[in-house]
């Protein structure tokens, strides 16, 4: 009875100093969102649809080079102060790419979006591995869900702003006045984080005596390996890292599909993008309900396949068309998004309570560098796959591959399984 008491003190005094911490998250996510979208659709706009791929590509090669080191530097210094220099990097990245999108100079653009995958790789590792030094490890899975749904609102927000402001002529201007207002919100919001930051509570660092991983993604490739020894905590990264692929591609190929084969203007096309996120927020919270730190492996097999049935029957309907397109369309992507909160939320839980005090921001470094090498993935492929199918077949393409996934994943738990019982 004490220890119970105990922690919903505990959690009490966590949702306190939550608060901060959400904030500045929601503010870098919802400019990280908001400027990418605009961007994109920009590009799409003007039939650069190899852009699409260039930004995934860029964004996610500083997660490759440098998650060892996002990874040490939470480990090594308090939490707090590696967010307040990392919000500082975001504001100076939104300059260059206010600058980028005034003057439409593509250079500028993918250099801030080089810039913000930068900073979202230093990032990472200190936000997330501060929820368990707030909460007691069996409320991390809510606090996660918690956490999504103030996400998936910024990302929700952000997206759908973006082509919302792109659409606005409020004044005349020389430069189009959407693209004013895009530069100047992702400005505004970036000193607004820089405040948050400073309320961000963290505790004092771990002690970690890790020496500094000058080789970066060799670091990272070795602690990668390292997890042989754990297949649980494996199997949780390579989830983690196939619903970054498979997600990125599906936003990637919803661009392309409302603009070009729906024919629908940027505002529509966002919300066919905000659609799967607030799917996304749905499933965290089911995801919540029904797992836990210790009993989440269940719902991998589901998730993968509900998303891949969606995804799938999303394409189907686009191919052979249907007078209620555009709401059935809608609910098919809240639907695979649903399946896919329900898929990540356990995983990433899992990832954060597993490890040792001073060795989480060094996993978390290691499952950033395996996403964000799939992400890579997913920018290279998508040219190829937008070149050879229409965005329909893509998106009918996804989904088979996702029930596949479902389906390997189902094997390797019950392949582990059969070998704890006889060992």
């Amino acid at each position: 009875m004490t220890e119970q008491l105990a922690g919903h003190e505990q959690i009490r005094w966590a949702r306190k100093r939550f608060i901060a911490m959400a904030l500045t998250y929601f503010l870098g996510v919802f400019n990280d969102n908001f400027f990418k979208q605009a961007v994109l659709l920009l590009a799409v706009a003007i039939g650069m649809n190899k852009v699409q791929g260039q930004a995934t590509i860029l964004f996610s090669l500083p997660f490759i080079l440098f998650s060892a080191w996002g990874g040490w530097l939470a480990d090594r210094f308090a939490k707090k102060q590696v967010v307040i220099g990392v919000k500082f990097l975001e504001l100076g990245a939104m300059l260059i790419g206010a600058y980028g999108v005034l003057t439409m100079n593509w250079n500028f653009v993918l250099a801030m979006v080089f810039l913000m995958g930068l900073q979202s790789t230093l990032f990472g590792p200190a936000l997330n591995g501060s929820i368990p030094e707030l909460y007691p490890r069996e409320y991390v899975t809510k606090a996660n869900a918690s956490l999504k749904l103030v996400t998936t609102v910024a990302i929700l927000l952000g997206m759908a702003l973006a082509g919302f402001a792109l659409d606005q002529h409020w004044f005349t201007t020389s430069i189009p006045f959407g693209r004013v207002l895009v530069a100047s919100v992702v400005v505004l919001i970036g000193l607004l984080g820089v405040v948050a930051s400073f309320g961000v509570f963290s505790r004092p660092a771990s002690g970690s005596t890790t020496p500094f991983p000058w080789t970066g993604p060799l670091n990272s490739i070795r602690d990668l390996v390292l997890l042989k020894k754990d297949p649980l905590l494996l199997l949780a990264v390579c989830c983690d890292s196939y619903f970054y692929f498979i997600s990125l591609l599906a936003v990637l190929v919803i661009n392309t599909l409302g603009l070009q084969q729906l024919g629908l203007s940027t505002s529509a096309t966002s919300i066919l993008s905000v659609s799967l996120m607030v799917g996304i927020c749905i499933g965290s919270f089911i995801a919540a309900k029904i797992t836990n730190h210790e009993q989440w492996t269940h719902v991998l097999l589901p998730g993968a396949a509900g998303m891949g049935i969606s995804l799938a029957a999303a394409g189907l309907l686009v191919s052979y068309g249907n007078s209620y397109q555009f709401p059935i369309l809608l609910s098919l992507l809240v639907l695979a998004g649903t399946f896919g909160g329900l898929f990540l939320i356990p995983v990433t839980s899992f990832i954060q309570v597993r490890p040792e005090a001073d060795s989480k921001g060094r996993i978390i470094g290691v499952t950033n560098f395996m996403a964000f090498t799939c992400m890579l993935l997913a920018g290279i492929i998508f040219p190829t796959l937008d070149n050879t199918f229409q965005p329909s077949q893509s998106m009918l393409l996804l989904g088979i591959v996702s029930i596949l996934a479902g389906i390997v994943i189902w094997f390797v738990l019950r392949r582990d399984l059969q070998l704890n019982v006889n060992g």
